[in-house]
C-alpha cells in the first residue's frame, strides 16, 4: 500500500502543511500510520480522502476541525455519503468526485515535488572540508 507524507498530502488537498500537521497532531485518523519520534507519518489514500473531506467540512460549513474530523467519520462510513443529523437536514458529499479531484492533484503534486531527503546528511569528505589531505582536525599532519 502505498503512502503519502504530509507535504504532498497538503498539496493535494490545498491546505497549508501547517494545517495538516495540526491536524494530525491533534487528532488520531485510522488511516495515518505513525510509527514513532522522528518517523515521518505515512498517510494512505482513504487518508487522503479524509483529510481532503475534514477540509472541506472546515471551509465550507465552518465547523471546527474536531466537529469536522466527527462528521467525517460518519460521512465516510455511510454507504451514500449522506449523514442525517435530524428530522430535516441531511448532509452529503460526492465521494467520486472528491476522489477524481484528489487523484489530478495528486498526480500533479508527485510530478512536482521532489521526495524528501530524510535522516542525517551525508559527511563531508576532509578535502571538501577545507582541509589538507594528511592533516588532522587540529590542523596538524
Amino acid at each position: 500500500m502505498r503512502l503519502y507524507d504530509i507535504a504532498v498530502a497538503s498539496l493535494a488537498v490545498g491546505a497549508p502543511l501547517k494545517w495538516t500537521d495540526n491536524l494530525l497532531a491533534h487528532h488520531t485518523l485510522p488511516e495515518v500510520r505513525s510509527r514513532a519520534r522522528g518517523v515521518a507519518r505515512g498517510i494512505s489514500w482513504v487518508g487522503l480522502v479524509r483529510i481532503a473531506l475534514i477540509r472541506e467540512l472546515h471551509l465550507a460549513l465552518g465547523c471546527g476541525v474536531r466537529e469536522a474530523v466527527a462528521l467525517s467519520d460518519v460521512m465516510l462510513r455511510a454507504p451514500d455519503g449522506v449523514f442525517a443529523p435530524g428530522h430535516f437536514l441531511t448532509l452529503g458529499f460526492d465521494r467520486r468526485v472528491l476522489e477524481e479531484t484528489l487523484h489530478r492533484r495528486l498526480a500533479e503534486t508527485l510530478e512536482s515535488a521532489p521526495r524528501p531527503r530524510r535522516g542525517r546528511p551525508a559527511r563531508r569528505s576532509k578535502s571538501a572540508a577545507g582541509e589538507q589531505p594528511g592533516e588532522n582536525e587540529a590542523g596538524r599532519p
